[in-house]
Order: C-alpha cells, then sequence, then structure tokens
C-alpha cells in the first residue's frame, strides 16, 4: 500500500472481505467507521469488512497532497487483496471506481452510493444546475469556513458526519475543497466501461432528494450495465437511514458470489 499511514476499522473474522471507502474531504475529523456505522451489522451476516481512513480523514495521516480518487485508488486496489466486494460512498465513490478499474478482476462487485459521478452527464440540465450552485459556493465564499459550511448544506450532510464540525475543523474542509482533484468524464467513462467489459456486478444508490446524483447514477448505471436502488432518505447517506441498505447490499453480494461460482 502507497499510503502506509492510512488507519483501517475491521468489523468481523471470518467470511467474504468487503472493503468500504467513505468520501468528505480532508481535514475532516470524521472517518469511514463513522460513515459506515451502520454497515458493522454486516459483520453478522458472515461479512468480514475492511473500512479505511482515507489519507487526511479522520485518524489517517496528512499524506501532503489534495484529495485524489485515482491516489487513493491504488491503495484501495491493494486492500482487495485476492478478491473482494468494494463499496464506495460520494467521493469515495470516484476512489472505489478507480481501484476496481484497476484490478478488475480481484472486484467480486461494486457497488457506489450517491457517487460524486456529475462528470458522466455534464450536459444533463440536473447536473448543470448542480455545477453552478456549487460553483457559486465556491466563488462567493470569503473564507474556508464559510465555503465549508455552504458546501456541505447544498450535500445535505447530517451534523454527525461533518456539518457539525468545529471551526477550525471547517476551515481545515474548506480549504481541501478547493483542491479536490475530481475525475475527468473521460476518465470517468473509460474506468466505467472497464466495469462493464470486465462483467463487474454493479450497484448504484441513491437517497433520490438531489436531481444531479440521480442523473449520475442514471449515467453510471447505463455506462457500467449495473443496476439502480433508491432508498428514500432525506440527506446524503442512504446507507444510514435503516437497515434497507444492508438487507439490499447482503443479497446483492451474494447473488454475485453466486454468479461467480456458476
Amino acid at each position: 500500500m502507497s499510503d502506509a499511514s492510512v488507519h483501517i476499522t475491521r468489523w468481523g473474522t471470518s467470511g467474504p472481505r468487503v472493503v468500504l471507502v467513505h468520501g468528505s474531504m480532508q481535514g475532516s475529523a470524521v472517518g469511514g467507521a463513522h460513515h459506515f456505522i451502520a454497515q458493522e451489522r454486516l459483520a453478522e451476516r458472515g461479512w468480514r469488512l475492511v473500512v479505511p481512513d482515507r489519507p487526511g480523514h479522520g485518524r489517517s495521516a496528512d499524506p501532503g497532497r489534495p484529495d485524489d480518487a485515482e491516489a487513493d485508488g491504488a491503495w484501495v486496489a491493494d486492500l482487495l487483496e485476492d478478491g473482494a466486494h468494494l463499496v464506495g460512498h460520494s467521493f469515495g465513490g470516484c476512489v472505489a471506481l478507480a481501484a476496481a478499474a484497476k484490478r478488475p478482476q480481484a472486484v467480486r462487485s461494486l457497488t457506489l452510493i450517491e457517487p460524486a459521478l456529475q462528470n458522466l452527464a455534464p450536459r444533463d440540465p440536473r447536473v448543470r444546475r448542480f455545477v453552478l450552485q456549487a460553483a457559486w459556493t465556491m466563488l462567493s465564499s470569503f473564507s474556508a469556513t464559510t465555503r465549508a459550511r455552504r458546501f456541505l448544506r447544498l450535500m445535505r450532510v447530517p451534523p454527525e458526519s461533518g456539518s457539525g464540525a468545529s471551526p477550525e475543523e471547517l476551515e481545515r474542509v474548506g480549504k481541501a475543497l478547493l483542491k479536490l482533484k475530481v475525475p475527468s468524464s473521460e476518465v470517468l467513462r473509460h474506468q466505467m466501461e472497464t466495469v462493464r467489459r470486465e462483467g463487474i456486478p454493479l450497484l448504484l444508490v441513491t437517497g433520490g432528494w438531489s436531481p444531479a446524483l440521480e442523473a449520475a447514477a442514471e449515467a453510471a448505471a447505463t455506462l457500467g450495465g449495473g443496476q439502480r436502488r433508491v432508498i428514500a432518505s432525506e440527506h446524503h447517506f442512504p446507507q444510514g437511514v435503516s437497515d434497507e441498505f444492508n438487507q439490499l447490499l447482503d443479497a446483492f453480494m451474494r447473488e454475485s458470489d453466486a454468479r461467480r461460482s456458476r
């Protein structure tokens, strides 16, 4: 692994391996275990969960570089070992997709939750409106703290997942937000084509609250040959509103493994 100082939380001691990759921006004290706290229960259903804090997040050290899906995707690909199910949320969806494209043979299934894949549908009017809102958030904010607060509000991030952070933490997040390296349309399309070509089972999950995220998920499912599911949520974390996501993911991963064995 290139980022040797990555902190990893592990739930479960046996069963198929599942790697869960969280989103957010560097400077956040909230790591993967908190973003996916509701998924700890999957260990009781026979899954072995590996939950890293991405570099510069939670308990992982600052990597000295911006949030970068390609760079993070390299060490996430190593976490797959000889085969694992892969789950990514928000910007972590970009990271998971990059990892899957690097080592498609090691990916048993790929699940993306409200992934930051708007560049797959740049001409969709729903995405255009979001891009304008995000640009206004960036350009009209006179401080990093204000920028972070506005962006977290735009993305409907709950207080316990980042929007209730201290001013110092929000300042770090606001600064990191300006440096965030979002994959281009060309890169994302190539990665999605790899997922489809390699036959990786793909599931896109959204909460139904954001037209732009729905548009991105629709484009991703079409390009990657994946399934689409909506788990009604008022915010950006549909994986935590109930046990519905766990039930869906459990069934999807089991079916993916059954198809592989056939």
